[in-house]
């Protein structure tokens, strides 16, 4: 099957995309399977070092369940410069932007859709409908990708290792406590109050489902999340889920057989590293070309640029990440005769306003 002729593909329209994202039950397990075995074909074809097209870039950053924020950004016209009044979705149909998602694509950050008191107890249904958000929103993730796979990229974040291939377990709010909306620690360790935090509810959520989920749509999720590209590079810019703290070479970065530590310090490390972060980038090839380096991961403070952005290394590293609110950035091509610019090119709004502002 050719993935684009893919029957009925949402993503070839603005309203059906919508209505997907509408929906407050689970799919079939027959509809998750079909779309990841036929997203697999693209991306089974693709190196996990993307080349961007020397296109204006969309960064999306941790998605983290949150439809309306994939919906919102593509709904978003353009405010100046060549393109502008003309829709985000609009301009991927064309094939005239590159978008790429800093990937964790499943797992809301919101606690109270996880946990129902602050000694960090859950509920089945609170579950239930983290999985109707978190699979609806990969849907939408594969179905893009599948209707616009040179231009529509999503990178591999740490949230969406279901199967505890880099880690058997995280939590962040599912058996923690919590006093005042703050974490509360003992002896500088976070107080414990249950023996499984989400990932092991959710990868336990699939294997004890039967009729189409088990092991085989584990299994089936694990060579999805394991084909997502780590790491975009443009003109002047890269992209990566977070940064390294140990110096990559290129051959690690594209393989997709390699070694389970090189995955890690793309999807899971914290701290901006400079020398790791130079010495990677000469390793590229790229070291006196790249002048940004666009990163999720931890959370930007709303203290810190209204929220929307935060620089580091004289503003060669750029963090997006709201769990809040809705932020996204605009990265100019060739076509704009200028270089991106945080103060008018990362946009932000809450989940309720209509539009984006900076």
């Amino acid at each position: 099957m050719n993935p684009q002729d893919i029957q009925d593909n949402p993503a070839t329209t603005l309203e059906k995309l919508r209505e997907l994202a509408s929906r407050d039950s689970l799919e079939s397990p027959e509809t998750y399977r079909t779309a990841l075995e036929t997203v697999l074909e693209v991306l089974n074809k693709e190196e996990s070092l993307i080349q961007l097209q020397d296109l204006p870039t969309i960064v999306i950053p941790d998605i983290h369940a949150r439809r309306g924020l994939l919906l919102d950004v593509l709904s978003h016209s353009i405010r100046e410069g060549p393109y502008r009044g003309q829709q985000i979705f609009e301009l991927l149909q064309s094939g005239f932007i590159n978008v790429v998602c800093v990937g964790d694509i499943v797992h809301s950050e919101e606690r109270a859709d996880w946990v129902i008191n602050d000694d960090g107890d859950w509920t089945t249904e609170l579950l239930d409908k983290e999985m109707i958000r978190s699979l609806g929103t990969a849907l939408i993730i594969m179905y893009l990708k599948m209707q616009y796979p040179e231009h529509f990229h999503c990178l591999r974040g740490n949230h969406d290792d279901m199967v505890g291939e880099l880690a058997k377990d995280f939590r962040k709010f599912v058996g923690l406590k919590f006093e005042n909306d703050e974490l509360v620690f003992n002896n500088g360790a976070p107080v414990i109050t249950a023996d499984k935090g989400e990932s092991i509810l959710v990868r336990e959520w699939i294997l004890s489902r039967g009729d189409g989920w088990g092991p085989s749509f584990l299994d089936l999720w694990g060579q999805f999340d394991r084909a997502l590209p780590i790491f975009a590079q443009g003109t002047y810019y890269v992209v990566s889920h977070t940064l390294p703290q140990t110096a990559l070479h290129k051959a690690d970065i594209r393989n997709k057989l390699r070694p389970r530590e090189i995955t890690f310090e793309l999807t899971s490390k914290r701290g901006d590293n400079k020398k790791a972060i130079d010495k990677t980038l000469q390793n590229l090839g790229i070291k006196n070309t790249v002048k940004r380096w666009f990163y999720g991961h931890t959370h930007v403070s709303s203290q810190t640029n209204g929220g929307r952005y935060e620089e580091g290394l004289d503003g060669l590293v750029v963090r997006l990440n709201n769990q809040k609110n809705y932020v996204f950035a605009y990265v100019p091509g060739l076509i704009d005769s200028r270089d991106f610019d945080p103060t008018k090119d990362v946009y932000i709004k809450t989940p309720s306003e209509e539009r984006f502002h900076v």
